[in-house]
Formats: structure tokens, C-alpha cells, sequence
């Protein structure tokens, strides 16, 4: 959390009386004039406090990182940069008593924030949330972004857990002669492949921008791509080209 500090009235004559209590002033009620001569530090920013287990296409999870516990005396400053393959759809710094308004990419593959207190107490954790992209690296993996706090970077890390291979779920064959495309015979019923409105006697020209003309050239096109994931099909149909969005099914 970013706390904005906050001026307490009478703050001599409350440490007097603490003071004589034989209790420590709080963080919180220091002088205008102690403020002012307190020096600026840098500071270092603690480490994430977890690695999250991302599903590709699956909801955001949570980078926390723990507060330092430290008066800041500038102005904060954040700016992220996502891990490969992940995108940020939230971030949570805790604010009371000043504005900290927080900027996304539209892409979500970076955020950034400012806050407004030129004196403020870093007391509670900073939450990123993350998500996995649907066509995330089949095999999954540790994949590292950044956190930076006013200069000081730390690592942002996520886990992608592996995925399923992904198909286009029908009866395919090449053309005749060989070269032309793949002709579709049939549609697995229930598949995503149907609902995406592949139909039998189409003829699949190419898959995610690459040309597909035999059932060989479509299965490397495919290789190393999970279920789930969805990609641009061209396909001629009734002598015009149809592009679908398919979302491919998982291998058998």
C-alpha cells in the first residue's frame, strides 16, 4: 500500500506525552519540518513472494510484492514489463489518501503507475495480475518479466504449465493432385472445429498466415501449437476464399 503522509496537529506536544508514556512516536506523526530535512534513499525492493502456475487461456493470477516497510520521501513511480507469453489485466497498490492512478497497454504486455504523495509509508504488498496467452509455447516453462519501483527492478516471474497438442478436428486429405490444399471430408461433431463452422468440402489453403498445401505442410504448420489456441484459417469454398477462426481441439 501507498500511504500519503499525513501532518499531525499538536505533533510536539503528542511525543512529549508518548515520549513520557514510554511509547514510541508512530511513523505517522512526523513534523512538516522533520519530513523536509529527512534525506531521499534508495530503497531496495523486495523480491516477489511467489511464482504463480498459469493455465494458457486460463484466469489471471496474483505476483505479490511484500512491503520494505520504509518511508519513501519522492514521489512513487512503477512501471512493468509482462513475462513472454502473459499479459497484465490488473495491478493493486493499496492507496488511501492520495491518487495513484494506473495505466495497461492495451496489449497487456505492460503497465505503469504514479503516485501523487511526495512522502508516503510502502506498508502493504503491490499485486500484479497475470494471465497466459491462449497460444503460449506448447511445452510451457519459466518465463521472466520486470517490477521497477522508483529505479529499483526486480524480477517478475511466472510458470506456464504445459499444454495439449492441437489439432483441426476432422477427416483430412490432401487434394489430387497433391499441392492444392487439404480437402476436409468430414468434421468431428461437437468438436470446436464445427462450432468455428469448418465445413466438409472445404479446402484448407492456410493456417495462421503459412500455406498449407498438402496434409504434411498443415501438420507443421500445427506442431508445437496447444488446444485452445485460436488461429486464422483461409479455406476455399464454393470458388471463393473464407477465412475462419478456428480454435484448435485437443490431440486425441
Amino acid at each position: 500500500m501507498i500511504r500519503k503522509f499525513r501532518r499531525a496537529c499538536g505533533v510536539l506536544a503528542l511525543g512529549t506525552a508518548l515520549f513520557a508514556a514510554g511509547a514510541a512516536v508512530p511513523a505517522t506523526a512526523f513534523s512538516a519540518s522533520a519530513a523536509a530535512s529527512a534525506p531521499s534513499q534508495a530503497r531496495s525492493l523486495p523480491p516477489q513472494q511467489n511464482v504463480p502456475d498459469l493455465d494458457a487461456g486460463g484466469p489471471a493470477k496474483t505476483v505479490d510484492y511484500p512491503p520494505d516497510g520504509q518511508r519513501y520521501h519522492q514521489p512513487s513511480s512503477i512501471s512493468i514489463q509482462a513475462p513472454p507469453h502473459t499479459r497484465i489485466v490488473g495491478l493493486d497498490l493499496r492507496c488511501t489518501g492520495m491518487s495513484c492512478p494506473v495505466q495497461i497497454a492495451g496489449d497487456g504486455k505492460s503497465a505503469t503507475a504514479q503516485g501523487s504523495a511526495s512522502t508516503w509509508d510502502f506498508i502493504r504488498p503491490f499485486t500484479v495480475h497475470v494471465v497466459a496467452d491462449s497460444d503460449a509455447p506448447l511445452a510451457g516453462g519459466t518465463f521472466t518479466g520486470s517490477f521497477t519501483l522508483n529505479g529499483v527492478t526486480q524480477p517478475l516471474t511466472v510458470h506456464i504449465a504445459p499444454g495439449i497438442q492441437g489439432i483441426i478436428a476432422g477427416n483430412l486429405k490432401n487434394t489430387s493432385p497433391a499441392g492444392g490444399g487439404v480437402r476436409v471430408l468430414a468434421v468431428d461433431p461437437g468438436s470446436s472445429t464445427e462450432a468455428a463452422g469448418l465445413l466438409p468440402g472445404d479446402v484448407i489453403t492456410e493456417v495462421a498466415g503459412i500455406l498449407t498445401p498438402t496434409v504434411n505442410d498443415l501438420d507443421a504448420v500445427l506442431s508445437g501449437k496447444r488446444s485452445g489456441a485460436t488461429y486464422p484459417v483461409v479455406v476455399k469454398r464454393a470458388g471463393a476464399l473464407v477465412t475462419l477462426q478456428i480454435p484448435l481441439d485437443p490431440e486425441p
